[in-house]
């Protein structure tokens, strides 16, 4: 396999998150029993890892749900900082925000109002 494969810099990125969990967990519990730091430091990688993958399906569901009204295309130009705000949305949402905020974050953003409309239709806002 060449050196430089997606599933390498996928591994190595993992392996220097593993890593520097690690040595947090040691600095903080210097006299913790070494298979419970190592356990702490694999379950934060897994939590990352999952909520990457929770992440990208919030994003293809918003996607999925912008093709279905017909505006996939009309937005093509603006579906990188459309995927960023959708991901800052979901963050905020597995983090315990409240619709309230939610809905301010929305109208904060710099889209037009019928990205908002939709926007808050699929967190169901609306």
């Amino acid at each position: 396999m060449p050196r430089k494969s997606a599933i390498n810099r996928g591994r190595s990125k993992f392996d220097k998150l593993y890593l520097r969990i690690l040595t947090t967990v040691k600095a903080q519990y210097p006299n913790a029993p070494e298979e419970l730091v190592s356990k702490l430091a694999a379950e934060g990688v897994y939590k990352y890892a999952s909520s990457l993958g929770y992440y990208e399906g919030v994003w293809r569901g918003f996607k999925a749900f912008l093709a279905s009204a017909g505006l996939d295309m009309a937005y093509r130009n603006i579906m990188g900082p459309l995927r960023s705000a959708v991901i800052h949305i979901a963050r905020l949402q597995m983090t315990g925000a409240t619709n309230d905020q939610l809905r301010h974050t929305i109208d904060s953003l710099a889209f037009d109002d019928q990205i908002k409309n939709r926007l808050k239709q699929y967190f169901g806002l609306i």
